[in-house]
């Protein structure tokens, strides 16, 4: 389980904990599965290859998954992620790493909740970002948890 991130302890400009994955067939398989894409460059290498991949192409979707997890873990049961926004621009393959990243660009109160800005996004080697992305994530502070929103 993460510790406790409290919003007085950040500054703008610093990293969130990586987050790493090497996505499985099974994982590009039940995503498919699950979603109803039938697109075989999926699940499908002699398909991915026919139309110019080398391997089979992890789904949008999982990357942005991978920005998901990069924040809940960071966050851990103290923290909301109140707000996502991504664009997938490059795509992977399977047996490449992909790496979940996030820097803090604003921290901000608002009617008493404490926010945090954050630009994230997937990277497939260093500097070769497939899903810039931007976030919003509500913190407690030291004196005051989280609001529940009604």
């Amino acid at each position: 389980m993460a510790e406790t991130v409290y919003w007085e302890d950040l500054e703008v400009g610093q990293d969130i904990p990586p987050f790493e994955i090497t996505p499985t067939a099974v994982q590009l398989f039940q995503l498919s599965a699950v979603t109803w894409n039938s697109h075989r460059i999926h699940y499908d290498t002699a398909w991915a290859q026919h139309e110019g991949y080398e391997e089979r192409v992890i789904h949008g979707p999982f990357q942005a998954e991978i920005l998901v997890q990069t924040l809940q873990r960071w966050l851990g049961t103290t923290g909301w992620l109140k707000k996502i926004a991504f664009s997938n621009r490059r795509y992977a393959v399977l047996g490449e790493t992909l790496t979940g990243r996030g820097r803090i660009t604003a921290l901000r109160e608002e009617a008493g909740a404490h926010f945090a800005d954050l630009d994230v996004w997937v990277e497939k080697a260093p500097g070769q970002v497939t899903t810039p992305g931007t976030a919003t994530v509500v913190l407690p502070t030291r004196t005051a948890p989280i609001l529940v929103p009604r």
